[in-house]
């Protein structure tokens, strides 16, 4: 009998044991599933960030050509060669970098 009560104790924490670890493992996923969705939140908050800062670079961009446009334009009235000479200048660069491979 005494073999019986040791038997069925034994039964009765491994059951236990089985429990603890089921729950353990719909816990883990449920936490794998909780940070995937904070990370994702994040990163449309990022996302969002960093498309209002690319607005509002390019709203000052645009001012500041708005602004300084009237002066180059007098500029390059004044000394065409020398335009020309920097707008090649600056399109052999250009073309230097993007063809780089």
């Amino acid at each position: 009998m005494a073999a019986r009560k040791k038997s069925t104790t034994l039964e009765s924490r491994l059951d236990a044991l089985r429990e603890d670890l089921e729950s353990l493992q719909t816990d883990m996923k449920g936490l794998a599933g909780g940070v995937g969705d904070a990370a994702q939140a994040r990163l449309n908050e990022m996302l969002r960030n960093t498309e209002d800062m690319a607005d509002q670079i390019t709203s000052q961009v645009e001012d500041w050509t708005n602004d300084n446009a009237e002066t180059l334009r007098e500029q390059v009235r004044e000394q065409p060669l020398f335009a020309c000479a920097v707008a090649m200048g600056i399109g052999a660069l250009l073309g230097a970098i993007l063809l780089r491979r």
